[in-house]
């Protein structure tokens, strides 16, 4: 387990996948289309994967990024929707806080300038200042589709300026 604060050595997407033909032919490694925007200040960051679902409600996202992180990367499927925000600045910052590597919204962000200043990798479709709802819907640890790909939870991520890749293990260049 990493301790708070501290990150694993940034691996470039682009030599994953030299490195890595192989696994990119049979699946184990695939890329996500390139449909994100970078946020915060960690350009470059990977780790396990933890995966949560939800439309427009940031309940378990919350549940999820109050628990400690240990380099892990949460990536939340919320249905591609840009009606509102599923992490705002404060989220940002907890989960930085809580020693999260990164995050991927298949959805919107909000208090941009906040989480640019955090030192914390985010990817995501998009902004808008509206909150989302807090009902508590949706379902965590489950498979998600997001970008074109299937992602499980306990994959590992990789993400720098390139792009993101899942691979079904931990990789070394």
């Amino acid at each position: 387990m990493l301790n708070p604060g501290r990150h694993r050595a940034a691996v470039a997407t682009a030599d994953v996948c030299d490195s890595n033909a192989a696994l990119l032919v049979n699946g184990d490694l695939r890329a996500l289309d390139p449909i994100f925007k970078i946020y915060g200040r960690r350009l470059a960051f990977s780790g396990p994967i933890v995966t949560v679902k939800v439309f427009e409600d940031n309940v378990l996202v919350r549940q999820l990024l109050e628990t400690e992180g240990n380099g892990r990367v949460l990536v939340i499927d919320g249905g591609g929707s840009t009606r509102c925000a599923l992490v705002g600045g404060n989220l940002a910052q907890w989960a930085h806080d809580m020693a999260w590597a990164g995050i991927i919204m298949n959805g919107c962000i909000r208090d941009v300038d906040e989480i640019n200043a955090c030192d914390i990798g985010v990817r995501a479709l998009g902004s808008n200042p509206l909150k989302s709802n807090k009902k508590a819907v949706g379902d965590k640890h489950v498979p998600v589709q997001i970008a074109g790909t299937l992602i499980h939870d306990g994959e590992w991520l990789y993400a720098d300026s390139d792009g993101i890749l899942i691979s079904k293990t931990e990789l070394s260049v």
